[in-house]
């Protein structure tokens, strides 16, 4: 390639034109190269600004942790860096009452899972810590003796509230969508019936309340239905209508969710019986450990997953009826429970299945 020279007296009486020059030359340059990519941080740096992060967060420096955490998602590449901090960010954004920052993560998110139906949990994983930092702020505000649904609070709190309502009801509408996408995602209808019971405990009159309402027990029947349907393909009988605990939110449900009762079901004396048991955990004889997803880690996301399951007659577990606990956490927990086992029961000389429910403690 020929060397491109230019004279020190061309170049001082011309600037404009050696600047254009420098111009055109680079964009050549990135041209013959594709596009310049923009540099991934090192790891260890990465490592270190999301921990200093995660201090300032807990310090209560939210704004310096949110410009921390902003370097870092905007700088990577790395897809799970990528979701490590947007999840972080949603936290610190509603905690710090900063809506419009938290509305764009949401859609951003929400926007790649409609793309993307496999790999890392990107809206599923926001929006449960979303939902988790909505339930933190109005208890923050009950912790202080504030009632939320007062009309008499002062104009800012009103304010914070009704951004509060508008960031649910947008996450409401995303949920919505997904379910309309797949009517039986288990994740959108769990997030929707989460949401919804926010939503109510935020009712801002008579009207909205009964609207609110509606819309809680149309998420609760629908994840009845969504239980039905998997219990059927699991070949779980169904209970016939008049049965001890047979109806749940006008649905007939199925043995699998049957709790709280000592009451056995029969279907016309086809196939086994189910029986409640409560807790199985000291029961098992094969235990499966969730692993800790890394989003949910480094987000800080913590608790219990309490796993309703149905066990068969051979001592595994044929069904899960629902979960119950932070929603980044359930997956997994899911996942771990499918694989315990349990010693076979037997119930006036026949084998039984046995419902009940497993819980998973997970721990920073």
């Amino acid at each position: 390639m020929r060397r491109l020279t230019l004279s020190p007296r061309f170049t001082s009486r011309n600037p404009t034109i050696l600047f254009l020059i420098l111009l055109f030359l680079t964009t050549a340059v990135s041209a013959q190269d594709g596009s310049a990519p923009k540099p991934t941080p090192p790891k260890d740096d990465v490592q270190r600004r999301i921990e200093r992060a995660r201090a300032l967060a807990a310090a209560h420096q939210l704004e310096t942790a949110a410009k921390e955490l902003e370097v870092v998602r905007t700088g990577t590449r790395d897809e799970v860096v990528h979701h490590v901090t947007s999840v972080m960010l949603i936290g610190i954004y509603v905690e710090d009452g900063n809506y419009s920052r938290a509305e764009f993560l949401l859609d951003e998110t929400f926007r790649l899972q409609s793309v993307k139906k496999d790999g890392i949990p990107g809206y599923y994983a926001v929006a449960g810590q979303a939902v988790n930092s909505v339930r933190h702020h109005l208890d923050r505000y009950r912790s202080f003796g504030i009632n939320i649904s007062g009309a008499e609070l002062p104009a800012e709190a009103l304010q914070d509230l009704n951004r509060l309502r508008g960031l649910l009801e947008r996450m409401i509408v995303q949920a919505k969508a997904l379910t309309r996408n797949n009517p039986k995602a288990y994740e959108a209808l769990t997030l929707l019936e989460d949401l919804s019971a926010i939503r109510l405990s935020l009712a801002l009159d008579a009207k909205d309340r009964t609207n609110w309402e509606n819309e809680h027990a149309s998420a609760r029947n629908a994840i009845a239905s969504s239980h039905t349907e998997i219990a059927s393909i699991a070949g779980i009988p169904q209970l016939r209508e008049g049965n001890q605990g047979a109806r749940n939110a006008g649905l007939i449900s199925t043995a699998a969710n049957v709790e709280g009762t000592n009451a056995s079901a029969k279907e016309d004396g086809k196939g086994p019986q189910t029986i409640s048991s409560g807790s199985l955990n000291h029961r098992a004889t094969k235990r499966v450990v969730p692993v800790y997803p890394p989003v949910a880690k480094n987000a800080g996301t913590s608790g219990v997953v309490r796993v309703y399951v149905t066990v068969d007659e051979t001592g595994r577990v044929a069904a899960i009826s629902r979960t119950e606990g932070p929603l980044a956490l359930k997956n997994v927990a899911e996942d771990a429970a499918r694989g315990w086992q349990f010693p076979a029961s037997v119930e006036g000389g026949k084998a039984v299945r046995v419902s009940g429910y497993i819980e998973f403690t997970f721990k920073l």
